[in-house]
């Protein structure tokens, strides 16, 4: 009889380019097939592997975010491996973020589920206590399987392009012939897959057994805003180059799909924009999905500022960022103006402060942060910050490391999905197809009511966007908001490359802080570093480790042969 290996707690996978055993884990304990089958928590299990997946942007790339290598961000460690996307020092024999074979693994445990999971009736469990409730769940976890499968697929597309599109197990021989077919041929599988398990998904998890326990698994909302994301992608320059015009309304379709069912799915702009990023963010209306990390003190340890205790100052924002905040009559900041050179965090859109740690804020204690040269947190102290910032957003100021006083650890969930972004997808969507101010049915808000819902929240009240604007204006200062709201999400970094705008964040500034004598301060804008960027980041090299497994593997252009 064929067994196959599994431990007591978790199914672990590997990859489908290494072996082509169903499972490879613990020695320790054996089920064959029809054992492993017969048991509904084992069933359970193989479907929360699948879940486990899932990326934590906190963690990131070797614990640098991929805001690190965009204009919205530095990590301070010069040999970081987050460097290689900007340094000129990233290639196939040199990759970074390299999951290719970490999701086609996510894959393969999907299919797996898929091929062997399905219509399982479990006979002998029938009248034990709680075996209605547990099938109840049992019937949901194929369409939330089938979900996170296309979730993986988005994440290796708007990677690599055109990879191999697998929907069923494969031996390692087949694996090392897989060939690829294009990238939108895989991201309308995405869409059709979202669409279809959307009709059977529920409207809140929280609706099956075991209440709120539920909350992070996938529901109908969560597909339809991997939808929404797949289809603004798809309709995006990267991968729409005839400029489509159908695509832009398949992506306004796609994310008024979310917005009319918004009340029943439960979602709605949360009223404060830092609830979304603190201990309990998992529980805002406005979350549709993020990953837990637990209870960690490693993202404050981290990134909490040079001078503060055990801080390392890791993620440093950007003068770039800063300075896209607008004024707080809705008016850009202009480092021309004397009297907002003078007083630059005076008078700003409220989510700076939420976002990024300047000069005089308090952070992490009571006591402010001095950032300018000779300041307790800035140049010349060993790995201080180069930009003049740190990073705030995401950190638990609870967490305290000071000798003598206990370091209590805070929940960490990483967001993947929250309605500001939908809204967003929408006027972007919106705005590509009919412009800022139209509404064409069966739409029922213009591209500018979706984009001030998102500014009108209440501890942020930024002023709306005027009617009239021209398309070309209104989009650039939507790419904006969207950067400035979604700022630290991992958006940028894939947003300047659907739009093929690398080229905006060639030059990377950061503000040089004097003190006087007299203690008075002067901020001036002064460029740090320029990246290296060219075409072919568009997309990540194939690394020649995969490329050598399977020869039908194309490299992406401009990355060699």
């Amino acid at each position: 009889m064929k067994h196959i290996k599994i431990t007591t707690l978790l199914v672990v996978t590997v990859s489908m380019f290494a072996s082509c055993d169903f499972l490879n884990t613990s020695e320790s304990t054996y089920y064959d097939r029809s054992e492993l089958l017969y048991d509904p928590s084992k069933v359970t299990q193989l479907c929360t592997e699948v879940y486990s997946y899932l990326p934590n942007g906190l963690e990131g790339i070797g614990g640098a975010m991929h805001d690190a290598a965009t204009d919205d961000a530095i990590h301070i460690n010069n040999t970081a491996a987050i460097q290689r996307f900007v340094n000129g020092s990233w290639s196939p024999n040199y990759v970074v973020d390299d999951v290719f074979a970490h999701y086609y693994k996510a894959i393969h445990d999907a299919n797996f589920y898929l091929e062997n999971c399905l219509g399982l009736t479990f006979e002998d469990w029938k009248y034990t206590d709680g075996f209605q409730d547990t099938y109840t769940s049992y019937l949901n976890y194929q369409y939330e399987v089938r979900c996170l499968r296309a979730f993986y697929y988005f994440e290796l597309v708007r990677r690599y392009g055109n990879i191999p599109l697998l929907t069923k197990t494969i031996t390692k021989e087949e694996a090392q012939k897989a060939a690829p077919v294009s990238a939108e041929n895989v991201l309308r599988f995405v869409i059709d897959e979202c669409t279809d398990v959307a009709q059977h998904l529920p409207a809140k998890t929280t609706t099956l057994p075991g209440g709120a326990a539920n909350m992070q698994r996938v529901s109908k909302g969560v597909a339809l805003a991997l939808k929404s994301r797949a289809t603004l992608y798809l309709a995006s320059p990267l991968f729409n180059t005839s400029g489509d015009v159908a695509k832009w309304e398949a992506a306004a379709t796609a994310a008024f799909d979310v917005i009319r069912q918004a009340s029943a799915f439960g979602y709605a702009l949360d009223n404060d924009y830092k609830n979304l990023f603190g201990a309990t963010n998992n529980q805002s209306s406005e979350v549709i999905l993020c990953c837990p990390e637990g209870k960690t003190t490693h993202f404050e340890s981290a990134n909490y500022p040079i001078g503060v205790e055990k801080g390392s100052g890791y993620t440093c924002p950007t003068e770039n960022l800063v300075s896209a905040y607008e004024m707080s009559d809705g008016s850009s900041f202009d480092w021309n103006n004397p009297a907002q050179a003078t007083n630059p965090y005076k008078n700003r859109d409220p989510r700076l402060e939420m976002t990024v740690v300047f000069n005089g804020m308090q952070w992490p204690a009571k006591i402010p942060v001095e950032t300018y040269h000779g300041g307790r947190n800035g140049q010349p102290l060993l790995n201080a910050t180069t930009t003049g910032y740190y990073l705030k957003k995401y950190l638990n100021n609870k967490v305290i490391f000071e000798a003598g006083k206990n370091t209590n650890s805070f929940d960490h969930n990483w967001i993947l999905f929250r309605y500001a972004e939908i809204l967003l997808n929408y006027a972007e969507a919106m705005a590509e197809a009919y412009g800022p101010d139209q509404v064409v049915s069966p739409f029922t808000m213009s591209a500018r009511e979706a984009v001030n819902l998102v500014r009108s929240r209440k501890n942020v009240k930024m002023p709306d966007f005027p009617t009239g604007m021209s398309k070309a204006d209104f989009l650039a200062r939507l790419r904006n908001e969207r950067r400035v709201e979604l700022a630290f999400e991992g958006h940028r970094f894939w947003d300047l490359r659907r739009w093929k705008a690398l080229g905006d964040m060639k030059d990377i500034y950061k503000v040089n802080i004097e003190r006087r004598a007299d203690g008075t301060l002067t901020f001036a804008k002064e460029k740090l570093c320029t990246y290296e960027i060219t075409d072919k980041m568009y997309f990540y090299p194939i690394s020649n480790a995969e490329r050598y497994k399977n020869t039908n593997l194309k490299q992406n252009p401009g990355w060699g042969e």
